[in-house]
């Protein structure tokens, strides 16, 4: 190829790629508006992480571009690809290419909100807590962890949910694997981003090492996250789950009911510090007095040192335990010892 062919294609191209950027400027992507009384301002949320691809995407799913193709382009020639930060922007319906870009790169309206889940805390806690905080409204949170479950995409990506979902209830679902640990969201951000973060937040905590653990153990994930979330609401300290984990495995092993006063409790739904004999007689499977074996699944989202307790438990010769009103656990070796300690610190 000659070097005046290949200079007169450069030219071609250099002319195209001016004609495209230019025409571009005043293109209308999306709905048209007539008259300027009308002229509709949306919220568009910009994530962390988030590409041409994925901001062009919500771009045509609210109906402000027709071709996420053609978003791209622009904002490639524009020189505005790298410059699309996280945040909320208000955008007009109907108004130009040039226009929505220079919204999207201009300053967000909101900045990210922190926020910590807390280790124990069931859905329904999490969910309260995000609609206090106003980042979810009314019931989303619930709605969005069925539909999640029901995804088979997150299903396949996150292999340990499979039975998570199979034995969970409505009202429980995906329960142990909202990951408690400090986040950052936006007051836009939606509940199914949120639950997103979290069971990525926990796929990564998990890692290989641990789920190794729990292969060697002949155990699998929703078995060692449902005893971590038992062990969680047990006791505070490291050594005292290690030890509790040891207590309720060697229960496991011999058929002897764990009796958790932890999932009285999650029967319950408001904590007693000292449980009834009628408490432990109501008729529920999450009742670990009258049913032998673990619960149908987590009774809450357990933190990371509880699930390394239960898959590293502190082997020791004890059978029971109990906890002081100071929080001091007492540990047994056999029952008639139990039961003294019960007369002697639980008065």
């Amino acid at each position: 190829m000659s070097k005046k062919r290949i200079i007169l294609g450069y030219l071609i191209f250099a002319v195209i790629v001016i004609i495209l950027y230019f025409s571009f400027q005043n293109f209308s992507p999306g709905v048209s508006v007539i008259d300027e009384q009308d002229v509709e301002a949306i919220t568009i949320l910009v994530e962390k992480g988030e590409g041409l691809k994925e901001i062009g995407q919500k771009l045509k799913d609210q109906g402000l571009i027709k071709n996420i193709k053609t978003f791209e382009i622009y904002a490639f020639l524009s020189r505005a690809k790298n410059k699309f930060w996280p945040g909320e922007y208000k955008v007009e319906i109907g108004m130009g290419l040039k226009d929505l870009v220079k919204s999207l790169i201009s300053s967000p309206l909101a900045q990210e909100k922190e926020v910590t889940f807390i280790e124990g805390w069931t859905n329904k806690e999490v969910e309260k807590f995000l609609k206090k905080q106003e980042i979810i409204s009314e019931e989303e949170f619930l709605l969005a962890l069925n539909t999640i479950s029901q995804n088979q995409e997150i299903l396949d990506k996150y292999e340990f949910l499979s039975e998570a979902v199979e034995k969970s209830s409505k009202e429980a679902m995906l329960q142990g694997y909202l990951f408690p640990d400090t986040y950052r969201f936006y007051k836009e951000t939606t509940a199914e981003a949120i639950i997103k973060k979290t069971l990525e937040n926990f796929d990564e905590k998990i890692g290989i090492e641990l789920r190794q653990r729990a292969e060697q153990a002949g155990r699998n994930i929703f078995e060692i996250v449902t005893m971590a979330s038992l062990i969680e609401k047990e006791a505070a300290l490291d050594q005292d789950r290690r030890l509790i984990a040891d207590i309720f495995w060697k229960r496991l092993k011999v058929g002897w009911a764990l009796e958790s006063c932890a999932t009285i409790n999650y029967i319950l739904g408001v904590p007693k510090a000292r449980l009834s004999f009628e408490d432990t007689r109501i008729p529920s499977p999450y009742n670990t007095y009258l049913n032998a074996g673990l619960p149908p699944g987590p009774i809450n989202n357990p933190g990371l040192s509880s699930i390394k307790a239960a898959l590293d438990p502190l082997e020791n010769d004890y059978c029971c335990f109990l906890s002081t009103d100071q929080g001091e656990m007492i540990f047994s070796q056999t029952i008639e010892e139990h039961n003294r300690n019960k007369n002697l610190y639980l008065k």
